[in-house]
C-alpha cells in the first residue's frame, strides 16, 4: 500500500513539473523532484517495489514526454533499483544521508540515459548528458534531497501502520 502511495506521488510530481512547475526552476534550472521521491521508496521498500515504482512512473512520463516509449521507464527503474539496494545497508545522517544516496541515483540515471541514447542511436543525448544543465541539475537534486527527505519520513509515517 505503500508504494502505491508513493507511486502515486511520483506520478503525480511527474506530471506536475512537465506541466505547472514547468517555470519552477532556480537559475534556469530544477530538481528532479520525481528521482527523489522514487530514491526515498525504493530506500524504505527495497528493490523489487523500487523497480516496480519506478518503472511505473517512468513510463507515465513517457506517455507525457517526447520520448520513445519505454525510455524513462527504463532510467526510473534503473535508479530505483539501485536505491532499493540500499534498504538497511545506509542509514546515518539525516543531511548527508540523502545527498550521498541522490548522488548515487542521479550517476545512474544519467549513466542509463547515456547507455540508452547509445544503444538507440539517439544523437541528441550525449551532448545533454555531458552538459552544464545536467551537472546544475544534479547540483539542485542533491541540494533539495535533505529537504524532500524530511518531507517524506512525515508522509511515510502517516502511511505506516500504527504499532502497539
Amino acid at each position: 500500500m505503500i508504494s502505491l502511495w508513493f507511486g502515486l506521488i511520483a506520478t503525480g510530481l511527474a506530471v506536475l513539473q512537465t506541466t505547472w512547475l514547468s517555470g519552477f526552476h532556480l537559475a534556469g534550472f530544477s530538481p528532479d523532484l520525481v528521482l527523489l521521491v522514487l530514491l526515498f521508496s525504493a530506500h524504505h521498500q527495497g528493490v523489487q517495489r523500487g523497480q516496480i515504482t519506478g518503472f511505473l512512473t517512468g513510463f507515465a512520463e513517457d506517455a507525457l514526454g517526447a520520448s520513445p516509449p519505454g525510455f524513462s521507464a527504463i532510467i526510473r527503474l534503473s535508479h530505483s533499483a539501485v536505491a532499493g539496494l540500499t534498504q538497511g545497508a545506509i542509514s546515518g545522517d539525516a543531511f548527508i544521508m540523502p545527498m550521498l544516496l541522490a548522488t548515487l541515483a542521479f550517476g545512474v540515471k544519467t549513466g542509463t540515459t547515456l547507455l540508452l541514447g547509445v544503444i538507440l542511436r539517439l544523437d541528441h543525448v550525449a551532448p545533454r548528458v555531458f552538459s552544464w544543465a545536467t551537472l546544475t541539475e544534479a547540483l539542485l537534486t542533491v541540494v533539495f534531497a535533505p529537504t524532500v527527505f524530511m518531507i517524506l519520513r512525515r508522509v511515510l509515517a502517516r502511511l505506516s501502520p500504527r504499532s502497539g
